[in-house]
């Protein structure tokens, strides 16, 4: 009986051998399997952790990145204003920016005078309502409250935007049209004599335009006229209406008043002349 209860001790010390083996060998087959897959250990670092820490660890990663591609993305475009210039274009040229509010900033105090052609700038928002003085019906005869109006602004640079309602009021005569014109350029150069006007011809109409009112076939001949007044004034005469060649989406259902499109186009070739 004394050498079974031995051998009962031994088989247990034997069995408890065997459990501390394998528990040994488990525990250095997971430590090899952290060593061959790190991921493993980095998801099990994870499972210790609270979610909001691991959400802030994150969200860092991802500014660090976002940060990173800004980062490149100046450096891209360091290297391409070093290839074309200083200025940023090629040859060294500045291009102006032409959206809305660029546009507003630069034009500063200078301020147009219109019809309802140049009431877009106002509907469409190109310009601050203080810009611009701009009225449906606008002729050249009847045009000159509208220029006091302007002038007590205090304006740097005068833009004239009118002759599209004088085609019908003057029945297709140019001439008096342009004397009619004249009379308002003299008015403000006994007002304002150093002021820089600019003048505006009359933006082109399409041909439905013209089987509705023939008066309006005679834009080219008053833009001609004005032109011709313009250059025995020495005042600059800017003719954009090629801006609207091969647009005809850019003119509004009566084939005469315009969309939203050109107005940022005609507006830069304004400040192009002034030198604004």
């Amino acid at each position: 009986m004394r050498r079974r209860k031995r051998t009962g001790r031994g088989w247990m010390a034997v069995a408890a051998l065997l459990a501390v083996l394998l528990i040994w060998q488990e525990k250095g087959t997971w430590q090899k399997e952290e060593e061959k897959f790190p991921a493993v250990a980095w998801i099990t670092a994870q499972e210790q952790k609270d979610t909001k820490t691991i959400k802030a660890e994150l969200n860092a990663r991802d500014e660090a990145e976002r940060q990173q591609a800004q980062a490149d993305s100046a450096a891209q475009a360091d290297t391409g204003e070093a290839e074309t210039g200083e200025e940023g274009t090629a040859g060294g040229t500045e291009e102006k920016p032409t959206d809305r509010e660029s546009l507003k900033k630069r034009f500063g105090q200078a301020v147009i005078v219109g019809d309802s052609v140049a009431e877009g700038f106002i509907d469409y928002e190109i310009l601050d309502p203080s810009s611009i003085v701009a009225q449906k019906g606008l002729r050249a005869d009847s045009a000159w409250p509208d220029i006091e109006k302007a002038l007590s602004l205090s304006p740097t640079h005068l833009f004239l935007s009118i002759g599209l309602n004088d085609l019908e009021y003057c029945a297709g005569d140019s001439g008096r049209f342009v004397r009619d014109y004249e009379g308002v350029l003299q008015q403000i150069r006994e007002q304002a004599p150093d002021l820089r006007i600019y003048v505006n011809a009359i933006m082109p109409v399409l041909p439905a335009a013209v089987e509705k009112k023939p008066v309006f076939g005679y834009v080219d001949e008053f833009n001609r006229a004005l032109k011709e007044l313009c250059d025995k004034w020495e005042i600059p005469f800017l003719d954009s209406g090629d801006i609207l060649e091969g647009h005809e989406d850019w003119y509004q259902k009566d084939s005469v008043h315009l969309t939203s499109e050109p107005y940022t186009l005609w507006l830069a070739r304004m400040e192009e002349a002034a030198g604004l």
